[in-house]
């Protein structure tokens, strides 16, 4: 049986939305997506909804909601729906060749700009930069560094440079494979990496959001080799870093001890240590290289 939105009210919008998503998602979740969707599309906050929750929406704005609703059915992340997302004060586009920043990822960036704030790095290179959000919340935070993004898939170089057209931020991104670059680099402050880092046996306990829409290689290592790009970027920071320069790396929570020891075995660095982030869980290791 169709479900009808018994008037125009916003009320009976939001009443449509939970019974049309209902045993796709909680509850709770319904709600955020409903609020997130009527503030994006029709600049509402949720203040407006409970204040006036008779305020009646035209008939395209019901079939916005319809829509939507039926792309949440398919699993498919509200970012993408948007084409946008947040992260650390800044609007970035997003899309279906990039992965959603996540908010562990800002907290690694927040780590670093406590870590250099007074001791700001001239030149930072962002490795697997993919929507540049990393490198570009950097350069916001450290306007008069240098800033690079490199990533190996041209669709995420190319919604970078976008992104940073859209803020007016001077980065430059570059595309080459970390695995095997191609390029010249120069000395780097600062080297920073959110690498792909989920093993693929941990695929089938991720949501369908996840595993459906976000690019896979920008995810998945094998099995057989977690430490894939952890290599290649300590490879790159004995090429790159600088002395007294830092390397930041979002890990997986499984592998934060043996980073470490790669990273010891290098033989270049030292205060070799580990981020946790807010949910209690290895998410970063940090290392300085020796002066």
């Amino acid at each position: 049986m169709a479900i009808k939105i018994s008037d125009n009210s916003i009320r009976s919008l939001r009443n449509y939305f939970r019974e049309k998503l209902k045993g796709y998602y909680e509850k709770e979740e319904i709600d955020d997506f409903f609020f997130r969707a009527v503030n994006h599309y029709f600049g509402l906050g949720k203040t407006d909804f409970f204040t006036r929750p008779e305020s009646k929406v035209s008939e395209s704005d019901i079939l916005v909601i319809r829509h939507l609703a039926n792309e949440l059915k398919q699993y498919k992340p509200l970012q993408y729906i948007f084409g946008k997302t947040e992260f650390y004060g800044l609007e970035i586009e997003v899309n279906p060749s990039v992965l959603i920043p996540r908010p562990e990822t800002e907290e690694m960036v927040v780590a670093i700009v406590e870590k250099l704030m007074y001791n700001p790095p001239g030149r930072i290179i962002d490795l697997c930069t993919g929507s540049g959000c990393i490198a570009l919340a950097l350069k916001k935070q450290f306007p008069a560094a240098q800033v690079t993004g490199m990533d190996m898939f041209s669709g995420a170089v190319e919604t970078a440079r976008r992104n940073a057209e859209n803020l007016s931020l001077d980065v430059q991104f570059h595309e080459d494979d970390l695995l095997h670059p191609d390029l010249s680099y120069s000395s780097y402050g600062l080297i920073v990496s959110n690498p792909p880092y989920v093993t693929l046996s941990e695929k089938p306990g991720m949501q369908a959001n996840v595993t459906e829409y976000e690019p896979h290689t920008a995810l998945f290592v094998p099995d057989n080799d977690p430490l894939l790009y952890y290599r290649a970027i300590v490879r790159f920071a004995v090429d790159n870093l600088m002395p007294g320069g830092w390397l930041f790396t979002e890990i997986n929570e499984k592998f934060g001890e043996e980073i470490s020891k790669l990273m010891k075995k290098a033989g270049i660095f030292e205060n070799i240590s580990t981020g946790i982030d807010l949910q209690h869980k290895p998410r970063w290791v940090c290392a300085q290289r020796i002066t």
